[in-house]
């Protein structure tokens, strides 16, 4: 096929890829890689997994990582603003001129691709393809922190040897693609952990204990579960939280319960990157912490986007999510409480909206453009509710709550939602 000459051109080819295909190696992906001189096995990396988290954990590495001087790439998804975020270094996104450069370079091995008699890349594919290509080239690169789309088994990012990895927590996600049972899906999870290695574990269910042990020790691999329960909360608002975590006083940037079990993974992943090489040990000071995890920035999680009145966005689009922002939520002193909800169709619709419903004083209910979004009837009729409103357009709701302020507003239950939001507000600004 042509090469693309403009950026904007190549994304929107991209975009339209195929998203899944039917997987029972990575023997494709490897395939894929050695036509580019295996770039994975150039570059040190940390790999993250988990049902809800992913994302955070990530913004907490890099934080503290660059408050250490360290030259730090992040691999993420989805996009919240732009697609260029995917693909980060030094708290940059990569730059359209290396994306066609490279997106073009990937297009060129089509022909030979399909000689061997492969299929050609889906769109997670690509994109992995073209992120581990770019951080082959950057020579002072020291870690790539790099976050699965889905799963880990046979995620495409699995090809990687990482220093070592996380397991954010499990809970149900994707059935139809990664079982439909806790145990299924933390099998599925737990494919990334690799031999001689590390693995750090969140909130994990009781019940996944011992295949967690199981699998490290089938691996030789050292499990250090974080120290989620050793946690001090000394402080909390919507913008930050003051914690003792193993004896360390942090403040968190990021707000939220769930937000200081991601900061424990990270806390507990940075302690062992300090074991395992002396140029992590002696950069990584209590001091170089604190900075980095006060100064951590996340789009779209707990965001605060509008101080007068205040509107939060938050990206929470399952069961686990949405029950962990309610809930903070529920604990914070507001007197008023409204939220604006958008939800994919796909989701599990009933149990969201009736944790939500439990909540607010005042909902919403609008639909993003992206394709994936529930309509407005089968929201409403699935919202039991005495105070509800209908604004089919998400700017149409921003605006209504600019001109109705109350003492909280916040947008969820998808990140298309929160990056239709982010879009509005950014011209205001």
């Amino acid at each position: 096929m042509n090469k693309f000459n403009s950026a904007s051109l190549f994304i929107e080819w991209v975009e339209h890829q195929r998203r899944f295909t039917p997987k029972m190696s990575l023997d494709k992906m490897r395939f894929y890689l050695s036509l580019f001189d295996n770039p994975h096995t150039k570059f040190k990396s940390i790999h993250i997994t988990g049902t809800n988290g992913k994302g955070s954990v990530v913004a907490y590495l890099n934080s503290v990582l660059r408050c250490a001087g360290f030259n730090v790439a992040t691999f993420t998804s989805p996009y919240i603003t732009c697609f260029n975020e995917r693909i980060r270094f030094n708290d940059a996104n990569i730059l359209d001129e290396d994306l066609l450069r490279i997106g073009n370079l990937i297009i060129s091995k089509y022909d030979e691709i399909e000689s061997k008699g492969y299929e050609l890349p889906t769109f997670f594919e690509f994109i992995t393809i073209l992120a581990f290509i770019y951080y082959a080239s950057i020579p002072d690169l020291d870690v790539a922190i790099i976050e699965v789309g889905m799963g880990g088994r046979l995620d495409s990012t699995n090809v990687i040897e990482p220093i070592l990895s996380i397991i954010t927590n499990v809970t149900l996600e994707h059935t139809q693609i990664l079982g439909d049972t806790l145990e299924k899906i933390a099998t599925e999870k737990l494919g990334i952990v690799k031999d001689n290695s590390y693995l750090i574990s969140g909130n994990i269910d009781n019940s996944l204990v011992d295949l967690f042990e199981k699998c490290c020790k089938e691996h030789h691999t050292k499990h250090l579960p974080a120290l989620i329960q050793e946690v001090e909360i000394l402080k909390q608002d919507i913008y930050s939280s003051e914690v003792i975590i193993d004896g360390l006083n942090l403040t968190i940037g990021l707000p939220g319960n769930h937000q200081i079990e991601n900061a424990c993974c990270a806390l507990r992943a940075l302690n062992v990157l300090k074991e395992i090489e002396e140029k992590w040990n002696n950069r990584l000071t209590n001091e170089i912490y604190y900075r980095g995890f006060q100064n951590v920035k996340w789009q779209g999680r707990l965001e605060v986007i509008n101080d007068n009145p205040l509107i939060v966005i938050d990206g929470c689009h399952n069961i686990d999510g949405v029950n962990r922002v309610c809930k903070f939520i529920k604990g914070l002193d507001y007197q008023y409480k409204r939220a604006v909800v958008s939800i994919s169709a796909d989701k599990e619709l009933p149990v969201m909206l009736n944790t939500i419903s439990q909540v607010f004083d005042e909902i919403i209910i609008t639909k993003y453009s992206y394709m994936r979004s529930s309509e407005i009837d089968v929201l409403n009729d699935l919202l039991v509710h005495e105070n509800k409103k209908i604004i089919p357009n998400v700017n149409d709701a921003f605006l209504y709550c600019i001109e109705n302020p109350t003492d909280f507003t916040i947008f969820l239950g998808s990140l298309y939602l929160v990056s239709e939001i982010r879009n509005i507000v950014k011209p205001l600004k």
